[in-house]
């Protein structure tokens, strides 16, 4: 004869066993959630990643091209200049624009930079925000907008000796007369360039002076020397924000060692 405990007890295991199973389903159906959860927001870091890349790649072909335009029209004009599209430069040598230790634009100089003011007055206002009478016939863009242009003013590394007659008492002195007056040759000749913005309201236009502390060759020779006796100007393009940059790539990185 069965004891009637014994029916009470397999009810009470069977409904245990359902509660765990119940349980067990539905903690593996929120796992699922968090996992799906998961896997898109991966899915979106990964996509702005992407579409990060996408905006530098294009910015710097946007800024190649650009490069491109400008000699292309400064040797039409008769004027060669030099260009390092990886690095976004633009460059003068020295006796394009000044004599040997001098800042004071030679006249062949001053008909350089008149023709490089005509030209930027043309090309810049595509890729920034230029006054409202500028008028310019803007090439099909890949994409990307100009940061700012910096007028780099570079020596050779011999030391200047002394005080010189115009004031000159180092090659810091000299590289940065050297971009003042450069810059102040491009306004004169095309007043509206200092006026040019970046998408931020600030202006484009900017110098600097390095001495030789960025030569382009170091051999110790007069042609090495002759060569980083120069005007650079360096061409910057808007780049997305630094801190939502590594966001995204903490992201990432914490998405591989998930998985």
């Amino acid at each position: 004869m069965a004891h009637p405990n014994n029916g009470m007890h397999a009810v009470e295991e069977e409904s245990y066993f359902v509660s765990m199973t119940d349980l067990m389903v539905g903690m593996l159906f929120i796992f699922i959630i968090m996992l799906m959860a998961f896997a898109l927001n991966l899915r979106e870091q990964e996509d702005k990643f992407d579409q990060t890349t996408s905006a530098l790649t294009q910015a710097n072909e946007t800024r190649r091209e650009m490069l491109e335009d400008i000699k292309n029209q400064m040797e039409k004009l008769g004027v060669k200049v030099i260009i390092d599209p990886e690095n976004g430069v633009l460059r003068l040598p020295e006796e394009l624009l000044f004599p040997r230790g001098e800042f004071l634009l030679t006249e062949k100089g001053r008909d350089a930079l008149k023709r490089l003011a005509e030209v930027m007055a043309k090309v810049l206002p595509c890729y920034a925000n230029a006054p409202a009478n500028s008028s310019s016939s803007c090439p099909p863009s890949h994409g990307g907008r100009l940061e700012a242009v910096f007028i780099e003013g570079h020596t050779d590394d011999r030391p200047i000796v002394g005080k010189m007659n115009n004031g000159i008492k180092s090659n810091w002195d000299l590289s940065a007369a050297r971009a003042i007056e450069t810059f102040n040759a491009i306004v004169q000749h095309a007043p509206a360039l200092a006026l040019v913005d970046n998408d931020g309201r600030q202006r484009i236009l900017g110098v600097s002076g390095y001495a030789e502390n960025r030569p382009v060759r170091k051999e110790d020779s007069e042609d090495a020397r002759s060569s980083n006796r120069r005007i650079d100007l360096r061409f910057l393009m808007a780049t997305p924000n630094t801190e939502e940059l590594l966001r995204i790539k903490e992201s990432l990185t914490k998405g591989e060692g998930r998985k």
